[in-house]
């Protein structure tokens, strides 16, 4: 390795060739010269502090897995800013899409209920579902109120029940699916089930 005249250190085209020929201790002197501006420069100009480590991670993991990329000759603290530069605008990019996605999703959300809210009103809603929790079977309704009222999970009730755990859950699909009927049937203004 070449050394620098003025500090006696290998300079960064030297380690670079090192690392390339089989050197990893080379690229680590190479990390430890330029991660603290690598660092300073996205603290600078990342939107939130939380991406300068791992953005500044990223930039030396690819650094490494590109290092035949470089050029020797050239600058490898510019090199190292240009991957920085680049994965930070990558990440902001990355953000801004995944807001739109949650703004769209938020605003189609908001239409949703309101598309619903205008058709029935939530305590007509919890009206009829209780009128048609009354017209159930006694084993139905105990079996809705082990589950919702006293929040026991399917396994429990199977115990308690003394029924199959399949039992359990077919007669749960069930009876909400038959539930749904009855409410929808009563907003439609339609015969009590």
């Amino acid at each position: 390795m070449r050394d620098n005249l003025a500090t006696g250190e290998p300079t960064d085209d030297a380690l670079v060739l090192a690392t390339r020929g089989g050197e990893p201790d080379a690229f680590a002197v190479l990390l430890d010269r330029h991660l603290p501006q690598a660092r300073t420069f996205l603290a600078l100009k990342a939107p939130v502090s939380q991406l300068v480590d791992e953005l500044a991670h990223d930039t030396f993991v690819f650094a490494f897995r590109h290092l035949d990329d470089f050029k020797p000759g050239t600058s490898f603290r510019a090199w190292v800013r240009a991957i920085a530069w680049n994965l930070l605008r990558a990440e902001v990019q990355r953000y801004a899409r995944e807001q739109v996605q949650q703004e769209k999703f938020a605003a189609w959300q908001l239409a949703e209920f309101n598309d619903h809210a205008t058709d029935t009103t939530p305590a007509a809603e919890a009206e009829h579902l209780h009128d048609c929790l009354a017209q159930l079977d006694g084993p139905l309704r105990e079996l809705i109120t082990l589950k919702y009222r006293d929040d026991h999970d399917t396994n429990e009730i199977a115990a308690r029940l003394k029924r199959s755990l399949v039992w359990v859950r077919v007669s749960l699909f069930r009876v909400r699916a038959q539930l749904r009927e009855c409410i929808e049937a009563k907003l439609k203004g339609d015969q009590p089930c």
